[in-house]
């Protein structure tokens, strides 16, 4: 080690707080590095995971292949996993609550398939021979059939067939089509697992058949099987060509269509006519493969990545600002070193290469400490994310997605790539400074000393007197110092008070989701078939159900339409002509909830059961000619008063009600007219999310003047229980497969998901603004440092000690006021901008973020303040004779 070297180490371990403040922010830039890039890493590894345990491990798989053929995958060097599964047959389950999944479908898989394939086991084991099989979960969550491990049950296994044919698990199960089993072969199996329901690949959501799985006698096979294939690294990269190679059909051709590149007619009617050559029908895992080829073509990991870029962006400027600062620091203290060394001999090159030498020992202690810092947090966050998110990531019978913690040496590489490059830009502008100095200046510490008059405005001394007066020319006299502590200082209130805000945003607009809500349970009958019409009546005795709203609609076109001043401006605004006819729903609510409402509102429902109540809010998009862009408004909508008539037409196409079944269309048009007996903004319970103008009407009205055919049917309920009344509902209307609605379960995962990102926000805000104060701290003690002999000056000249302690404090004060008056504004601005491109549209207002602001006031003044008091309380103690005297700083 040479002789600079040397005086470098010693120089850092004689400064040992700057040295180690300068360490921790490089150790806290590259943890926030390494944190980004890990839980990138990780979630494109929680990702195929997800997708592996949902669809499956596979990347192609190749239906009815020969077994004859399947060799031929075996021996295919683009293809690295080949699993099996054979269809059975069909046996009918008349235990089945749901009418359109009669059936328990029977399938065998080889092990290799069972391993890979299959979605997570609940309970018990694979099979282990063709006696044994798995069930699905939602054999008993949609089906109602409660097997469990260790029944046996006996099925009569057979050919699913209707007059046309033979039916696979594609083709759903309809009434239209009577259809039947075929030679039925009665077996015997122990039920030994309980798995996820599978994925689509194995049984589509439309499937007739609840999938029933037992091992596969790979040494019996006759007929043809499913093939599903693993490709290589190599075949997955061409996966395309790959794929057209085992059809059998033209890869050029194939390659261009299914890569969405531009074709021709021509092209379009080859690739038909090549693809009727196909060996086999197949079906691509396309999630997975993107994942493991190029992750960043899904939507979320392209978000993810662009998001982790800005933030690493943002960390990178934040970091080499800040630790640059250290530099200049320690150029500063070692000025008449540099000079020193420079008169007996060293070169401008040497005094540069010892100042990135010093950034070199700081990297190799700093970056290995922030990359284990980063792994720490990463897994820190995820295990959160994982208790946060649990529920909320799937439904019951579905493959959640959990996150795991990947290791990534990419990760590894990306830190210390940013750590080196945030280093090397904080250090290479000090270092040329360095190599700058003049030996006889600095040597004569002369170049400090500044000529020019320096002038502070009248009211600081009127003000603050003497010492203020001295405080405002101390900093005007120290600008670098003091602009480099001001920025730090800026750059995390600025930080703060944006970021902040935006968790504010996400938690406002997740409340105002939740009020659109004005019910806690739904339930949805499509089409009104009367025995499920009948048991959903029954549910609103539950003891549970505090209010509840039965909701019909029916859409009437207005003749007479009379449109608002303010609608007719949006009219003129947006250049659109709407037309002389309106359009507006007809609702009922239910006899109790439209009672209760019109007494909300202050009317007699005996004045009002013939007429309408007209709801007038409407929100509108249209087209801004002024700001050239889609906006939406919400208006008064109709100019309709108290008294007028509307009158229109009603045009219903639904099925008839008949005492059976629902099966008979008709459509209706007839003349339909009401009196208005009020005109509101208040809704009735179950109509707060919708965002258009309606007439309410009582049951009376509906039934008499709307409802002669079958309609659809919305109920919501209020309840102090939500849970336990879904739970309840579930129960009552289980047997016609309609599922309750539980939007309180909705605003707790929402409320999961903002919670998370207010973690990961405040922890960014928190680590950025660790790193400002590691460099306001360098900055603060340095410069206190540096200003030793101008202290003892000050206090020989009589300064007593209680002028130099308000001097400082005023100095503190200055420094705070001038990095709030640029910070606040900068971070209300970012404020509003986030609002504005991001929540603007969902209604949500924008509300300044004050508390944000008085915390960011309060915080700086009390952390200029302490570190300015530490580092005086080190000068106070020194020797004021022995300070003047001594040259060395």
């Amino acid at each position: 080690m040479n002789l600079l070297n040397r005086l470098t180490v010693k120089s850092l371990l004689m400064n040992k707080k700057r040295t180690t403040a300068t360490i921790i922010g490089i150790m806290l830039s590259v943890a926030l590095i390494t944190a980004v890039a890990g839980v990138f890493f990780s979630g494109v590894a929680s990702l195929i995971k997800w997708e592996s345990n949902r669809k499956g491990n596979f990347h192609v798989v190749f239906r009815n292949v020969l077994v004859s053929d399947v060799s031929d995958f075996e021996n295919n060097r683009k293809i690295e996993g080949v699993y099996l599964s054979e269809h059975i047959g069909y046996a009918e389950i008349k235990e089945s609550a749901n009418s359109s999944k009669p059936y328990a479908h029977i399938m065998s898989f080889s092990e290799e398939a069972l391993k890979n394939l299959l979605a997570k086991l609940t309970e018990g084991r694979l099979p282990q021979n063709e006696n044994e099989i798995l069930i699905p979960t939602h054999l008993k969550t949609n089906g109602r059939i409660n097997y469990k491990v260790g029944d046996t049950v006996r099925l009569d296994v057979g050919k699913r067939v209707n007059e046309y044919g033979e039916l696979k698990q594609n083709d759903s199960y309809s009434d239209e089509n009577p259809e039947r089993i075929i030679d039925a072969d009665t077996r015997e199996y122990t039920i030994v697992g309980v798995m996820k329901r599978p994925s689509y690949h194995i049984e589509d959501f439309s499937a007739p058949g609840y999938t029933f799985i037992t091992l596969l006698d790979e040494q019996n096979l006759t007929g043809s099987v499913d093939v599903y294939t693993r490709y290589t690294k190599e075949g997955l990269k061409n996966f395309l060509k790959v794929t057209a190679n085992i059809l059998g059909v033209d890869a050029d051709i194939y390659e261009k269509i299914h890569s969405n590149q531009l074709f021709t007619q021509e092209e379009y009617e080859r690739y038909t006519e090549e693809f009727g050559k196909a060996k086999y029908t197949f079906a691509s895992n396309n999630n997975l493969i993107i994942l493991e080829n190029n992750p960043l073509e899904i939507g979320g990991a392209g978000a993810l990545t662009t998001t982790a870029v800005i933030v690493g962006l943002i960390i990178i400027f934040t970091s080499v600002f800040c630790i640059r600062n250290s530099f200049d620091i320690s150029i500063t203290e070692k000025t008449k070193q540099y000079g020193m060394l420079r008169s007996v001999g060293a070169t401008k090159k040497q005094i540069r290469k010892n100042v990135l030498y010093e950034a070199f020992i700081l990297g190799v202690i700093g970056i290995p400490m922030g990359i284990l810092l980063g792994f720490l947090a990463t897994f820190f966050l995820l295990a959160v994310s994982n208790l946060l998110m649990s529920e909320m990531l799937s439904g019951a019978d579905e493959i959640k997605l959990e996150l795991i913690f990947e290791f990534s040496w990419a990760a590894v590489l990306l830190a210390v790539l940013s750590g080196a490059l945030t280093i090397y830009l904080s250090s290479i502008k000090s270092a040329i400074k360095a190599g700058k100095v003049s030996p006889i200046e600095s040597i004569r510490s002369n170049k400090e000393i500044t000529n020019k008059k320096l002038k502070t405005p009248g009211i600081i001394k009127k003000i603050f007197g003497v010492c203020g007066e001295i405080s405002f020319k101390n900093l005007k006299r120290n600008r670098k110092k003091h602009r480099t502590t001001v920025i730090s200082i800026l750059v995390s209130v600025a930080s703060f008070v944006a970021l902040t805000s935006f968790v504010s945003f996400a938690f406002d607009y997740a409340a105002n989701r939740v009020k659109e809500y004005d019910y806690d349970v739904g339930v949805f009958l499509g089409r009104r078939n009367k025995d499920a019409y009948t048991q959903v009546l029954e549910t609103l005795k539950l003891e549970d159900v505090e209010k509840y709203s039965v909701i019909r609609t029916e859409s009437l076109q207005i003749h007479n339409v009379k449109y608002s001043d303010q609608y007719k401006a949006l009219e003129k605004e947006s250049h659109i002509y709407y037309g002389t006819k309106g359009y507006a729903d007809i609702i009922a609510v239910g006899d109790a909830e439209y009672r209760d409402f019109v007494k909300k509102i202050g009317i007699n429902y005996e004045e009002v059961k013939d007429k309408a109540i007209l709801m007038d809010t409407n929100s509108m998009q249209y087209y801004n000619t002024r700001l050239k862009k889609t906006v939406t408004s919400l208006i008064k909508e109709f100019g309709y008063e108290k008294g007028n008539i509307i009158s229109g037409t009603l045009s219903i196409s639904k099925s008839k009600i008949t005492d059976e079944t629902t099966d008979e269309t008709a459509t209706l048009t007839k003349d339909f007219s009401i009196e208005v007996a009020c005109v509101t903004t208040e809704k009735p319970l179950g109509t707060g999310r919708k965002n258009s103008s309606f007439l309410l009407v009582s049951d009376e009205v509906y039934d008499s003047k709307v409802l002669e055919y079958d309609q659809a049917v919305n109920v919501f309920y209020k309840s102090n229980n939500p849970d336990k009344l879904q739970d309840e509902i579930d129960v009552l209307l289980q047997n016609y497969g309609i599922q309750a609605y539980n939007v309180s379960e909705e605003a707790r995962n929402m409320e999961n998901f903002f919670t998370l990102l207010a973690i990961f926000l405040y922890g960014f805000i928190v680590v950025i603004s660790l790193i400002g104060i590691t460099n306001v701290f360098n900055t603060i003690t340095a410069s206190v440092n540096l200003r030793k002999r101008e202290f003892a000056t000050l206090k020989s000249i009589g300064m007593t000690k209680k002028e130099f302690n308000r001097m400082i404090r005023l100095e503190s004060i200055f420094t705070g006021m001038k990095s709030l008056i640029f910070g606040l504004p900068i971070g209300l601005g970012l404020s509003y901008l986030i609002h504005f491109f991001l929540l603007k549209e969902s209604g949500t207002p924008y509300n300044a973020p004050i508390t944000a602001v008085i915390i960011s006031v309060a915080v700086v003044f009390l952390l200029i303040a302490a570190i300015m008091k530490y580092s005086i309380s080190k000068t106070n103690k020194q020797n004021t004779i022995e300070t003047i005297r001594n040259e060395n700083i």
